[in-house]
């Protein structure tokens, strides 16, 4: 066989090898994408109080309301670890998934700052602490705002749903956090529940979320 045919032969080889090698890279984000959680489908499973996960994993959810004030909150169901309620508020973690819901209802409302203003502060916040929060989504609903951010801890980075009711006085605010590597199942699934709030806040019926059959759960 001459030279050439070889060489022929080489580069006939190497440009199959690429065409493979990029026809398996495109199946592998086709299969990714099928199996990513998208938002919508986690707000409808909270709403119907369980989702199964594209691992298979099952998780249940179920409302809970504090204080004479009727603050509403949904929750993991069956899944935190340990919880603390207080009297201007509520945290649930699981330590083993390193999951936790935050949800303050201070007595001394607070006139809000502008939400580019929150977002600033929060940064600058960080900074001045030492860490480097990078804010990603950005999000003002109709009756909530949020802010999804990533901050670098001990134990790794972990992903942050900061939110707020808005009105002329600040009365409710959270922080949902999950390990940044669980943002695409547990985030997805925090920042649902946030909206599912924002349901529940913009609709006077309860919006099937705090609705007559739920209506008599509370944070006990």
């Amino acid at each position: 066989m001459y030279l050439d045919e070889k060489i022929a032969l080489m580069e006939r080889a190497r440009r199959q090898k690429e065409k493979e090698e990029r026809e398996a890279s495109k199946r592998s984000q086709e299969e990714n994408q099928e199996e990513k959680l998208e938002l919508e489908d986690a707000l409808q499973g909270i709403l119907k109080g369980e989702l199964r996960l594209p691992n298979e994993e099952h998780l249940e959810f179920e409302p809970r309301v504090y204080t004479n004030q009727n603050i509403p909150m949904m929750v993991f169901k069956n899944f935190y670890e340990a919880s603390k309620e207080e009297e201007e508020g509520v945290i649930y973690v699981n330590h083993n998934r390193q999951v936790s819901q935050i949800l303050s209802w201070p007595k001394k409302q607070v006139k809000p700052v502008p939400f580019q203003k929150w977002e600033n502060q929060l940064v600058n916040g960080m900074a001045s602490s030492g860490l480097h929060a990078k804010v990603g989504k950005k999000q003002q609903l109709k009756a909530l705002e949020y802010l999804c951010f990533e901050v670098p801890t001990g134990e790794g980075w972990l992903y942050n749903i900061m939110f707020r009711k808005k009105g002329k006085e600040q009365t409710i605010s959270g922080n949902y956090n999950c390990l940044k590597e669980d943002k695409d199942t547990y985030g997805i699934i925090l920042e649902a529940m946030v909206m599912a709030l924002d349901q529940w806040f913009t609709d006077v019926e309860g919006g099937g979320l705090f609705g007559e059959e739920n209506g008599d759960k509370t944070g006990k």
